[in-house]
Parts: structure tokens; sequence; C-alpha cells
């Protein structure tokens, strides 16, 4: 694995996924996407959004930051109902969950906002639009005093039956994703098994119980790339092309 460059989003839900892995980059998912396009990487846990825009790319089997619904960590924060919102704040670290909330503004909510990118350290109580999107950590730490909150991935599974994928890992060739991908399965099961002590060490950090971090890494995200997931991928493929996303 010293000849591989792995990359990583730097959210507490991939932590599971990069255990024991030493020298692993982390960066947002825009970022990490931007360093994987350049090469900088190898391979990299990204939004799966990179993987339907460049079908180049090697998906390593099995793995997967996905949710059954809710996520917690992926909310749209609104000042009234989302399908009244005429403008929208998109977390300019995202890739996949912006696109998603595009999707469901088209096709669900039958709304047709005018979108705007926006700094992750937005505070939602002071935004300048009807509606802001936030992902990861800052997601699960926002406040939300007098804000409306809905969960993306709650919002897909009501409408599809689906979970919904989030990331994968991509390799730049089949080559790579063979070297890395036993290293990554068993980076995968090492880290399943420290979910507690994840959720102690980052719980400080955060602002948050130990408790609630180990209940969000063990019930609101889920870690494979089964049937269910690939459906999910298919399913939304299929709306970002009608939208126009792809």
């Amino acid at each position: 694995m010293e000849e591989l460059r792995i990359g990583s989003v730097s959210y507490l839900n991939a932590r599971p996924l990069v255990s024991g892995l030493p020298g692993v980059v982390l960066d947002v998912p825009s970022r990490l996407t931007e360093r994987f396009r350049r090469g900088e990487v190898d391979v990299a846990l990204l939004p799966v959004f990179e993987a339907l825009a460049d079908p180049a790319r090697v998906v390593v089997p099995g793995i997967s930051i996905s949710s059954p619904g809710p996520v917690d960590s992926v909310l749209l924060f609104s000042r009234g109902p989302l399908g009244a919102a005429r403008h929208v704040l998109l977390d300019d670290s995202s890739l996949t969950s912006a696109a998603l909330v595009r999707v469901l503004f088209a096709h669900r909510l039958g709304a047709g906002p005018v979108f705007e990118r926006r700094s992750p350290e937005t505070d939602p109580r002071l935004m300048d639009a009807d509606a802001l999107l936030l992902i990861g950590d800052r997601a699960l730490t926002a406040p939300r005093d007098g804000l409306a909150v809905t969960d993306v991935a709650s919002l897909w599974r009501e409408w599809t039956g689906l979970p919904f994928c989030f990331a994968v890992w991509l390799a730049r060739d089949r080559a790579a994703a063979r070297r890395a991908g036993p290293v990554l399965r068993a980076a995968k099961e090492r880290g399943l098994a420290r979910r507690r002590e994840i959720a102690e060490e980052a719980a400080p950090a955060l602002g948050l119980s130990a408790e609630e971090l180990h209940r969000y890494l063990v019930e609101r995200v889920t870690y494979d790339l089964g049937e269910p997931e690939r459906a999910a991928v298919a399913r939304f493929e299929d709306l970002c092309r009608d939208t126009g996303l792809l």
C-alpha cells in the first residue's frame, strides 16, 4: 500500500472506514474530488456523484457511506415550507448532497428555487435565503433555533423507498482498485468494531455526547455497498440525468 495514495472525506462518518490506515489525505468532498482529479491521490472515498459524472473511475466493491434514512448529517434548514422556497444555499463542500437537493426540489417538492453555493460555516439562523443545506459534522452541530429542519436522506427514503448512497471508494484504474480493495475492506472491519471508541474520541470536539455519536455511527450510517445501495445509485443517476445534472 506504500505506493497507493489514499484520500478520504474528513467527516466523522468516514472514520470507521479509514481505521488504522496511515497517511490518509483528509478533506471535504468537493476539494478531495478536485485532488483526485488532479492525480494527487490514487484511491479516495468520494461523493457518489463523482462516480456518476466520470464512469471511467473504478468503484471498489462492497463499501460505501450510505443511510437507510434519516441520516442526521445532511440537513436542509428552512424558514418555511420547502415547496415555497425561492432561494436555497448549498454547502459548497458538497457534491452528492447538493445534487440530491436539486433532484428533490425538481421532482419531489415541485419547486424551482435559485441555488447558490455557500461556505459550510454559514449560520442557518443568519442565512439570507429561504433554505440552507449543510452536510457532515457541521450539520450535526449547527444551531437550529426557530428553523424547520428536513433530513434529506429521510425525504429520499419516503419518496423512493430506498436507502441513499452518499460516498464510495473510487480508484483511478482497475489495478489500483484491486490493490486497495483488501486493505480497505480490512480497515472497514476494524473501524466498525471501533465505532464506540471513535464516538468517544470525537465527542469533545463536536460538543455532542459519545452516546449520540455512537448511535449516529451505528443507526444512521451504513457502510455496505449491496443491492439496495446499488439500486439507489441507479435511481439517483436516472434522476440526475432527468434534472440535467449529468
